[in-house]
C-alpha cells in the first residue's frame, strides 16, 4: 500500500528469500503487482523461491500484457460444478482451507473449468441444501477475457455497478476474478496518468 517510489527503496534492501516469503502472503494479483516492479533477474529468483503452484499462476500472470483483465486478476476463486447441490458447495467452502480472502460469489464450471456461470452468495445462502446450482446460475453474468483493456473493464464494473468479475481465457476456461478494489487502482492510476498529461 505504500507509494511506488518507497516500495521500490524498501525492495532494493530486501532480501529474495524475505520477498519470497511476502509475496506467499500476498494476493496473487497484488504479487504480481509487486513482481512486475524488479526486473527478470529478481522475479525469477523470487518466483523460484515459491511453491510450484504459487509461481506457475504467477508465472502465467506475468506472460498476459501489461494494463491486461489477465495481469490486473487474482487466480484465488471459488468454482465448482454446476451439478453440485447447494449443499455441497457450502461443505466444500467450509471444509477448503484456502478459499479467497474476500469473494462475492462462487463460479460454475465443467470439468474443463470450461466457464458455465455464477452464483450469488446471496443467492446460495437463501435457497435449501438440496437445489442444484444449476437453478440459481446467472448464465448471461457479465465477465470479461484475459486480454481486455484495464481501463475497458474499469468502464464495464461503472456501468453494471459490479463488485467482481469472473476472467476467462481464450478457450472461455475460468482463470481468475477481478474485484472493485482492483478497479479502484485501475481508475487512480488512470487519473494520475491523465493528470500528468494535462
Amino acid at each position: 500500500e505504500v507509494d511506488g517510489a518507497v516500495r521500490e527503496e524498501i525492495l532494493d534492501e530486501l532480501e529474495p528469500e524475505t520477498l519470497a516469503e511476502g509475496v506467499r502472503e500476498l494476493e496473487s494479483d497484488d504479487a504480481v503487482e509487486l513482481l512486475e516492479s524488479l526486473d527478470e533477474e529478481e522475479q525469477e529468483e523470487i518466483l523460484e523461491k515459491l511453491p510450484p503452484s504459487a509461481r506457475v499462476a504467477l508465472e502465467r500472470s506475468l506472460e498476459y500484457p501489461v494494463n491486461s483483465a489477465g495481469r490486473r486478476m487474482q487466480t484465488e476463486f471459488v468454482a465448482v460444478s454446476s451439478d453440485w447441490t447447494v449443499g455441497q458447495a457450502i461443505d466444500y467452502m467450509r471444509d477448503t482451507l484456502c478459499l479467497p480472502d474476500r469473494f462475492y460469489e462462487i463460479y460454475a464450471v465443467d470439468k474443463a473449468r470450461h466457464w458455465e456461470g455464477a452464483v450469488s452468495l446471496d443467492a446460495l445462502l437463501r435457497s435449501r441444501r438440496t437445489v442444484l446450482l444449476a437453478d440459481l446460475i446467472e448464465e448471461n453474468r457479465r465477465r470479461v477475457s484475459v486480454m481486455d483493456d484495464q481501463e475497458e473493464v474499469a468502464r464495464l464494473f461503472g456501468k453494471y455497478n459490479l463488485v467482481a468479475a469472473p476472467v476467462i481465457d481464450t478457450d472461455n476456461r475460468l482463470v481468475g476474478v477481478i474485484t472493485v478494489d482492483d478497479i479502484v487502482d485501475v481508475i487512480e492510476e488512470e487519473a494520475d496518468e491523465d493528470l500528468k498529461a494535462l
